[in-house]
């Protein structure tokens, strides 16, 4: 089974087994990402998953995995020979073209680290540039060095919560900038009422988060073109 991991801030793969083992750094509890799963509850030590384990200990299987050779790295195809025929002019009622998922910079601020390496990820495998934060406060020097095109933030924080921090966006420039609220609280109707007044507030998302879900409503507010 193919899994992703992280890098350098970002996420790579999907890698084989016996790829994974042969990286520099990858070890026992390095956290990996199965390929096909939709939850941040799929973050997993390696050694959670019997393939891995059976690699990281060849002692355990009477097969090494890491034998296998790696994978070359995937190449965009040669441009083709002949120019294409130019595009065909759209209807004129078609609807606004959609713009590329990496001009958009996406601030994730969340204090519980799997849940926002979790929603880094699932950004980044779309093409989106992403920041992250561990609560209010860093959010807001995040922000006065870069504007991001969106915000998602987590409400139950250690330091400043959500709540406050939504707060602190308004009344500037940040006060129009769309917001995700990510919470796994059960809130009552009169403070999801209170939270959604905030005009910034577009979407509630709820724990466990679904990728699938997630990204189309990144996508959806942000007029991009899903992978």
């Amino acid at each position: 089974m193919p899994y992703y991991i992280y890098e350098e801030g970002k996420a790579a793969g999907p890698f084989e087994p016996a790829q994974l083992v042969a990286r520099p750094g990858f070890k026992r509890e390095t956290l990996v990402f199965p390929l096909g799963a939709t939850t941040q509850d799929a973050w997993k030590p390696a050694t959670s998953f019997p393939d891995l384990a059976r690699a990281l200990d060849p002692g355990s299987s009477g097969i090494f995995l890491t034998a296998a050779p790696p994978l070359p790295e995937v190449q965009a195809p040669p441009p083709p020979a002949a120019a294409p025929p130019p595009a065909a002019a759209p209807p004129a009622d078609a609807g606004p073209a959609l713009a590329a998922p990496g001009d958009k910079l996406l601030l994730v601020v969340d204090d519980d680290e799997t849940v926002r390496s979790f929603l880094e990820m699932s950004a980044s495998l779309q093409g989106f540039r992403v920041l992250t934060a561990v609560d209010g406060l860093d959010a807001g020097v995040k922000l006065a060095a870069q504007t991001p095109d969106l915000i998602i933030t987590d409400l139950m924080m250690p330091g400043q919560g959500g709540y406050e921090f939504l707060r602190s966006l308004q009344g500037s420039a940040t006060g129009r900038i769309p917001v995700f609220i990510v919470t796994g609280s059960a809130l009552d109707d009169s403070t999801i009422k209170m939270i959604r007044a905030e005009a910034n507030v577009v979407e509630f998302v709820a724990k466990p988060i679904k990728m699938a879900k997630f990204v189309a409503a990144l996508h959806k507010t942000l007029k991009t073109a899903p992978r």
